[in-house]
């Protein structure tokens, strides 16, 4: 006699996350027949059953699904059965048509969390504890399907205990590829910078303590690469590690035990904390409350992160302060996770390192979050975020398979392939022929895992990006700068269609008419925009956008302050002051940028010529900003033009760090208000500018309406999102 049943096909984040156990207990609970296994495309569930079963196999299937699990579409069919089944069984993976996903790194779960401190628990404080619910993947991975043997643990023989936990469906470490004990245990080591092994796992970490107590820099093996880490409240250990890393003035990230010390190091508010303590355990930008003045120097704000792995929580059972944790690289290269790149590239900077025999496949950086009136706002999406799949059937219609290449700085890329959309995790600034090492690399991993080729490629409209070189070959589809950083935000809230006005404001993209835009305001949609107005163009001295006092030059230049402008030009010799004159003179570099503008005007507030790092200006303003002054300085809108003259010509005059700082963020959070009531699009926010939280923070207690970029960063790391949902916006 024929049997009849049901073939269920599951697609989304169903693999390596505990998803086929979960649907064995749920079978076994209705006690029906049949099994479950891994493909290439997700999750197969075939049942022996009725409707009225299926039904609620499927209920209680969408009810509670595991914590890292994700569906993203659910089919079935009804048919006659190949075999005859006795019982519900968990089947080996059948490697088909590879699609499934491949997840990032998660923190430690609750679970194992706990058991890492119980005494009577096997795994008690072994620091590679792990289960199916947490733990490394991407970090791991050699290939799909995900199963021990295609990732870096196939090197570690499970012991019995570890074998009857992986094999047991009831079992939350069913399947948890990661899975070791100290019975199969994988290995520490602390080494000096000859090799030498000084101490092996726990006694390890006790000799770590000590050197840390001492002022020593760390190498330190996380989860997808190296950090370096120090005593954070050892003044003269971060002084040399400042020293040491060529790194003046850019705060340092700091790593903490619990929630507890947390407390000690900042203001931490209910949304905060949730953020803290999740599965991701991001850094954290918050404010600061009693940390050393050069962990942070220029700024009131602080991040920080939980520790995530059993190895963090093994150096804290022996060393009881906050550690400065900030990844083992050299300035604008990618993390270190290969012992002898360490060795090579930053023996000069640790006195020791400390590093464990199971290896890293795949590099990630930590992810970078701060929350901004109980909203959540990423700025970096790597571990436990990246790399990232969006099921867009619904949205897009096209069988290219296409590959957006994104930015030159703070890149990540994105494709195209079979109705969805991956996301890789952060890669860099393309400057660097090491962060396009390290890009290639994960591409090529990502097309060899799935086996595609593109049809299309996507880029950015600059003409001079050498990574685009590289695919020469293909037909390139460019996009421009700013409109790709609206389309990411027009992705983000599903705004398929309409039109809305738009804000780009940020530091430098290459304009449509070859000049450097950076102060846009759009009506757009998905398809298409206007470029309705523009922050006045000026000249650029030069290309070297870090020398800060050269934008402001500019500007005294541009609107002839020069007599104005004497207390500051008493600053440079009359030598210097003539040949940057003449530079402007022959300059044929003009931009709009509002983030060159807010340099510019930084430079005037906190007397600084040359910034340290990146985002220096605009958290200086944070800090100096005073809510409680009402004060602001005033652009004018001449046509197509932003004009600044007089706001600048203020900030000469003022010569006062508050009242620049609150003068400017006021008059942007004006500008965005008043230009907004002529029109009756919804408006969105985007581009770098916009990390700022205290400019969002005036438009909240202003009660103004906008959408800004939270779940993919405002910065530049989203333009290749933005680059693709355009191009397949044209093609539906």
């Amino acid at each position: 006699m024929s049997r009849f049943g049901y073939e269920i096909h599951i697609k989304g984040l169903v693999q390596g996350v505990g998803f086929r156990p979960f649907v064995f207990n749920i079978a076994k609970e209705l006690n029906l027949k049949g099994e479950v296994y891994n493909d290439g495309l997700g999750v197969v569930i075939i049942l022996e059953c009725d409707d009225k079963k299926l039904n609620s196999f499927k209920e209680k299937l969408l009810a509670n699904l595991p914590p890292l699990a994700r569906i993203d579409d659910f089919s079935f069919s009804c048919k006659k059965l190949q075999k005859t089944y006795n019982e519900f069984n968990i089947s080996t993976s059948q490697d088909s048509e590879k699609f499934s996903p491949i997840l990032s790194d998660f923190a430690l779960c609750e679970d194992c969390y706990n058991e890492f401190y119980d005494e009577k628990n096997p795994r008690f404080r072994y620091p590679f504890i792990t289960c199916t619910n947490c733990g490394p993947r991407f970090s791991i991975i050699k290939k799909l399907p995900y199963d021990r043997a295609n990732t870096t643990m196939d090197e570690f023989k499970m012991c019995s205990f570890c074998q009857s936990e992986y094999e047991d469906p009831v079992n939350r470490r069913f399947h948890a590829q990661p899975l070791s004990c100290p019975k199969c245990k994988i290995t520490i080591f602390l080494k000096d910078k000859n090799q030498n092994i000084l101490a092996k796992d726990e006694k390890a970490f006790i000799l770590l303590a000590k050197l840390l107590e001492e002022g020593k820099i760390i190498a330190f093996k996380g989860m997808g690469g190296f950090h370096l880490i120090c005593d954070s409240t050892n003044e003269n250990a971060i002084k040399e590690l400042r020293k040491r890393k060529n790194r003046p003035k850019k705060p340092f990230a700091i790593m903490v035990k619990d929630l507890k010390m947390a407390q000690e190091l900042a203001f931490i508010n209910e949304a905060e904390t949730k953020l803290l303590t999740s599965n991701l355990k991001p850094i954290v930008i918050l404010n600061s409350k009693n940390i050393h003045k050069s962990l942070a120097p220029d700024t009131n704000k602080i991040g920080i992160m939980l520790a995530y792995m059993g190895t963090h929580l093994m150096l804290f059972e022996y060393f009881k302060k906050p550690i400065i944790a900030t990844s083992a690289n050299l300035s604008s290269q990618s993390i270190i996770y290969e012992e002898t790149k360490l060795l090579e590239q930053l023996s000069n900077v640790f006195d020791f390192y400390l590093d464990y025999d199971r290896a890293i496949h795949n590099s990630s950086d930590d992810s970078i979050a701060q929350v901004i009136n109980e909203k959540v706002m990423f700025l970096r999406t790597s571990r436990g975020l990246n790399p990232l799949y969006i099921n867009t059937a619904d949205i897009f219609n096209t069988k290219e398979n296409i590959l957006a290449l994104g930015s030159e700085l703070k890149n990540e890329f994105a494709c195209f392939f079979k109705n969805q959309i991956f996301i890789s995790p952060y890669i860099g600034d393309m400057k660097s022929l090491d962060i396009q090492d390290r890009f290639f690399k994960i591409l090529t991993f990502f097309k060899n895992s799935y086996k595609v080729n593109f049809d299309q490629i996507l880029s950015d409209k600059h003409p001079q990006f050498n990574y685009v070189k590289e695919f020469k070959d293909y037909k390139n589809f460019r996009v421009q700068h700013h409109y790709a950083h609206l389309c990411a935000c027009l992705f983000e809230y599903k705004i398929y269609k309409n039109d809305v006005l738009a804000f780009v404001f940020d530091g430098t993209g290459y304009g449509d008419d070859g000049k450097i835009w950076g102060g846009e305001i759009f009506r757009a949609n998905l398809k298409n925009y206007d470029r309705l107005n523009h922050f006045k163009n000026f000249k650029l001295i030069n290309a070297d956008i870090e020398n800060i006092a050269n934008l402001a030059l500019a500007l005294i230049f541009d609107f002839n302050l020069e007599s104005e402008a004497s207390e500051f030009l008493n600053k440079f010799s009359q030598v210097k002051l003539n040949n940057l004159k003449k530079i402007y003179s022959q300059s044929s570099l003009h931009t709009s940028s509002l983030g060159r503008i807010i340099d510019a005007f930084g430079t005037i507030a906190f007397d600084i010529q040359k910034l340290d790092y990146e985002a220096q200006i605009g958290l200086l303003m944070e800090k100096y900003y005073n809510k409680n002054l009402d004060y602001s300085y005033k652009f004018d809108i001449k046509e197509k033009e932003i004009c600044f003259k007089n706001a600048f010509l203020q900030a000469l005059k003022d010569k006062d760090k508050v009242k620049i700082s609150t003068g400017l963020l006021n008059a942007i959070a004006n500008l965005i208000i008043e230009y907004s009531k002529n029109f009756t699009e919804e408006v969105l926010l985007c581009g770098g500018v916009f990390q700022n939280k205290t400019l969002l923070e005036i438009l909240d207690r202003r009660k103004f309406s906008y959408k800004t970029s939270l779940q993919y960063p405002c910065n530049d790391s989203s333009i290749a999102l933005g680059q693709l949902v355009h191009y397949l916006s044209l093609k539906t």
